[in-house]
């Protein structure tokens, strides 16, 4: 239901400016929302660089996370989701990338 309202929210005038990111359409292995590029004033502000994940594969999350621009690292981001292995899946690709992550 989140994911299905985000959707929507974007089809009928998407008055927050977001994008939303997904592998399939409906049967989805994962979705990222986050503002349109033009929209990221600061890259330092990691409100307005929210982005909000929702997944079904956990694999198909870590695959966006390191194998794709999905997720712009050089800015201060916010992450939102509620899925199990979320914060992990996170925590290893910013390992990996260098990056500390608070």
């Amino acid at each position: 239901l989140q994911v299905l309202g985000t959707v929507m929210t974007v089809a009928r005038g998407n008055p927050a400016a977001h994008q939303v990111l997904v592998d399939s359409w409906p049967h989805f292995g994962v979705v990222l929302t986050r503002l349109h590029p033009e929209e990221h004033k600061d890259p330092q502000d990691f409100y307005t660089n929210q982005l909000t994940v929702y997944y079904r594969d956990e694999g198909a999350w870590r695959e966006l996370l390191g194998g794709t621009q999905a997720v712009d690292w050089t800015r201060a981001f916010q992450m939102q989701g509620m899925q199990e292995g979320m914060y992990e899946a996170v925590r290893q690709e910013a390992d990996a990338k260098g990056l500390r992550l608070e």
